[in-house]
């Protein structure tokens, strides 16, 4: 992984599932949710052409690079976006895999070929032109988010002739548009074939909608997935949603250094070993900074950041000698390895 070159306003992000990292900048534009499910819903090729429409700042493309050896060009039109999905090409070193092009995607046949594409997937703008009440202020977030630039029809148009028979694609969108898009698809002959609905929580309408057409299919057969959840009643991820973005098997942690004063210190990280070494170089925090070394005196495994993150907001709460009577009380539920109260 190359060294990142950043703009003003910028930060890089990482889907813990994987290595890759991309440069969002909240004023412009960043990933969200739906990039993410998008990347993960569809079947992908083992090799071949996947296009990625709409890509704002790569997100969609770069996530799907993990699931396949298929090439993959996203097309954007605004060009500071495509400027930071370049970048964060780069910075991952997958060029050799993955292209971007700063273009209207009317324009996509010039830069694959003709029913060729394996693979289409799309992020597209939610919401019609004329939905003028909530658009926001910031051209990038305007033109990604409101169909001004481009629609459901051009979307489907487009993805109809770049696709190779049985060719896919792959959107996600909102359900109120859902039998819109189920008409449009079926106009540019591409059958949806697997759908599923996304919901905040498990008492609330689903605000996504996931759904995979192929194009020239059979008008038979179609697959409604289970519902996905994606937070727990408490603002958790649900297990699922951790899965992906963080791995399966990803743990967190909730830590308590001891001080070269002997005071405690609480933290939470998804890395011990590394975390401790950064404390130590100084680096770690502001208060650590000037009470070093420090000493690893417990901690506690969690299977999700949100959980490690209270658990360590709780522990901050009690005094100090509450502090390590909860350590000695829960010393069996922790790494004998990191256990000196």
């Amino acid at each position: 992984m190359t060294k990142a070159n950043l703009n003003k306003g910028e930060r890089i992000d990482q889907l813990f599932s994987t290595d890759v990292k991309i440069i969002q900048n909240k004023e412009v534009f960043s990933y969200s949710v739906d990039s993410v499910l998008l990347s993960r819903f569809p079947k992908f090729p083992s090799k071949g052409l996947i296009v990625d429409l709409c890509s704002g700042n790569g997100a969609v493309g770069l996530f799907a690079s993990t699931q396949t050896k298929a090439k993959i060009v996203a097309i954007e039109l605004q060009p500071r976006l495509a400027d930071m999905g370049q970048r964060s090409i780069e910075l991952n070193n997958l060029q050799d895999q993955v292209s971007i092009v700063n273009d209207d995607l009317k324009n996509l046949m010039a830069h694959v070929p003709r029913s060729k594409v394996d693979l289409i997937l799309c992020n597209p703008p939610y919401f019609k032109a004329t939905e003028t009440s909530k658009k926001n202020l910031s051209q990038h977030y305007l033109l990604a988010r409101h169909e001004i630039t481009t629609n459901l029809e051009e979307i489907c148009q487009i993805s109809q002739q770049a696709l190779k028979t049985k060719g896919r694609l792959a959107m996600v969108h909102r359900p109120d548009r859902f039998l819109e898009i189920m008409e449009t698809m079926r106009r540019y002959k591409l059958v949806p074939k697997r759908i599923q609905f996304v919901y905040p929580k498990a008492d609330k309408e689903a605000n996504m909608l996931l759904i995979e057409a192929i194009k020239d299919g059979s008008p038979d057969g179609i697959t409604f997935l289970p519902p996905l959840i994606v937070h727990k009643d408490n603002g958790d991820y649900t297990d699922e949603i951790h899965d992906i973005y963080f791995g399966k098997n990803h743990k967190s942690y909730m830590y308590v250094l001891r001080c070269a004063d002997d005071t405690l210190y609480t933290g939470y990280t998804t890395h011990l070993d590394k975390r401790l070494a950064t404390h130590n170089a100084g680096k770690g925090a502001k208060y650590t900074k000037t009470r070093l070394p420090v000493e690893l005196i417990y901690t506690e495994e969690f299977n999700h950041k949100n959980a490690a993150m209270s658990a360590e907001a709780k522990f901050k709460q009690k005094t100090r000698q509450q502090k390590l009577d909860y350590i000695n009380k829960h010393q069996a539920l922790t790494p004998k390895s990191h256990n000196h109260p």
